[in-house]
């Protein structure tokens, strides 16, 4: 029965990037920024349900306007960071608030879903350039300052969803740049109300996670918006840690990049120390 199930739910996920390929080339471009928001707001919230997947969002985004249209009324987007386990984790959060998100340049290559990923403002970063980083912090806090929010993963690569990763500090930069508010979002994956790796496709083919998903009875997703951080007179370091911790503390598992900071600092007293003595 749950493959009759997921056969059904493939041929209407099926439909869906026919009429998200339709929307990208004929609706996209002759919108404008707010118009595009809206429109991936509702689409992006159909895919939960299409898959099976049972979608369940804790606190909210203060502002009414960034969460409906992706443009911040105050003036300036969130900048919004989350932990990545799945290919849903991008329609999810954009159900929850509209934003570009950053992804690697190779996706933009990818056959239909990079097409569609440029038609939805996908902000790209070359990973093979020194420089990379940099620009792209750039360009998110040019992009924030317009009102859009922007979203990336500071994990750095999809995680197995039972635990978080080590985050990177580079792109917390983009937030001090724009004096932007850096927006948490903790995503966990549950299969009847534990926390699950089924969605994950860490070192798996994306076909082959989608089949399990819509094959899999009882999946769901919570999503948690915790309190904005304002980033004016922060570094990133600072950032990054606070928005860890945070996380952490909303999915309940150890801060990895907190664990990492120790043993940095450990390793750097224990190497003073033998210089010390020599």
């Amino acid at each position: 029965m749950n493959q009759v199930t997921g056969a059904v739910r493939l041929f209407f996920v099926a439909l869906y990037i026919l009429l998200v390929v339709f929307f990208v080339l004929v609706v996209f471009p002759f919108c404008s920024a707010t118009q595009r928001g809206r429109w991936i707001h509702r689409l992006a919230g159909w895919v939960p349900a299409i898959c099976g997947v049972r979608m369940t969002v804790k606190g909210r985004v203060p502002d009414e306007g960034a969460r409906e249209t992706g443009i911040h009324s105050g003036g300036t987007g969130y900048m919004v960071c989350a932990n990545h386990v799945s290919f849903l984790d991008i329609f999810v959060l954009d159900a929850v608030l509209p934003s570009r998100f950053v992804a690697k340049k190779e996706i933009a290559s990818w056959p239909v879903f990079g097409m569609i990923t440029r038609g939805v403002g996908t902000l790209f970063i070359d990973r093979s350039r020194r420089r990379a980083v940099l620009e792209v912090a750039e360009l998110m806090s040019s992009t924030m300052k317009k009102g859009e929010n922007v979203l990336f993963f500071p994990e750095g690569t999809t995680g197995k969803g039972d635990r978080l990763l080590p985050f990177y500090a580079n792109l917390f930069t983009a937030g001090p740049m724009a004096e932007a508010e850096i927006l948490p979002v903790a995503l966990r994956y549950t299969l009847k109300g534990e926390t699950t790796t089924v969605a994950s496709y860490a070192h798996e083919s994306l076909f082959t996670v989608l089949r399990r998903i819509v094959s899999t009875p009882g999946l769901g997703v919570e999503v948690t918006v915790l309190d904005p951080i304002p980033s004016a007179g922060r570094e990133r370091h600072e950032l990054c840690a606070l928005a860890s911790a945070r996380m952490a503390e909303a999915l309940g598992v150890p801060d990895a990049t907190a664990e990492k900071e120790a043993q940095r600092r450990a390793r750097i007293e224990a190497a003073t120390a033998s210089r010390t003595e020599a």
